[in-house]
């Protein structure tokens, strides 16, 4: 599906020299610099760095917790550099 919008020819200008200077198209271009714009979820209001956050938090819950300690042995600097 093609879309025209009417915007200002220096934007214009812009887009395809900043499309040209990274070898994409400006459909690529678009795309890298307005992520989620046409997503079918909602954009939830706050700043980028929460959404970051949250996500990496979600992320980290994701892993089992149950997971024991490295031993002092395991993560001294002998163990770790043993072939050298």
């Amino acid at each position: 599906m093609r879309t025209t919008l009417e915007i200002e020819s220096k934007i214009a200008e812009k887009i395809r020299e900043l499309a040209q200077a990274q070898n994409v198209s400006i459909d690529q271009l678009l795309a890298a610099y307005v992520p989620g714009l046409a997503a079918d979820e909602p954009k939830k209001n706050g700043s980028e760095a929460e959404d970051h956050a949250q996500a990496f938090e979600e992320w980290a819950a994701s892993f089992p917790t149950d997971t024991p300690p490295l031993s002092d042995q395991a993560i001294s600097r002998a163990s770790i550099y043993a072939d050298r």
